[in-house]
């Protein structure tokens, strides 16, 4: 079970038209950790992933075992969170809410970029997380062996 869900990750992550490809190859037999790559910073590519993620849940893949997908926003794709702007995301923020709640992906905002654009925590769902630094966070996170897909 674990290798086809680990093959099944591999495989959407590494075909996606619009995904980056991992940049180590995968073992099946281990229990890799991802970061999102987010190149666009557009809410319309981070919904892409997010739907890719969805696939394995509604494969029916137990994805309990492993550790959610980790997306570090700290770019304009960030705005979608915020409480103003939500009516115009409402697929990307329910879907954000089902696979957070479900373990599946776990969102982390740069605290650095909600200063800089005016965000106040309280605008921001509470299944969302923040973080001092958006890059200072994914070298944290490449440096414990996450891959970036």
């Amino acid at each position: 079970m674990l290798k086809s869900a680990l093959f099944c990750i591999a495989l959407l992550f590494a075909l996606g038209a619009q995904a980056e490809p991992l940049q180590s190859p995968i073992d099946p037999q281990s229990n890799q950790r991802y970061l999102a790559l987010i190149k666009k910073n557009n809410p319309t590519e981070v919904e892409m992933l997010f739907r890719r993620a969805s696939m394995l849940l509604e494969e029916g893949t137990d994805l309990s075992a492993y550790d959610p997908i980790v997306f570090v926003l700290h770019g304009d794709e960030a705005h979608a969170f915020r409480q103003r702007n939500q009516s115009m995301y409402p697929e990307l923020l329910n879907l954000a809410k089902k696979l957070e709640s479900q373990g599946v992906i776990d969102i982390r905002i740069c605290e650095t970029w909600m200063r800089l654009n005016n965000v106040e925590r309280s605008e921001l769902p509470d299944f969302i997380d923040t973080v001092p630094l958006g890059p200072a966070e994914e070298r944290r996170l490449k440096t414990r062996g996450y891959l970036y897909f």
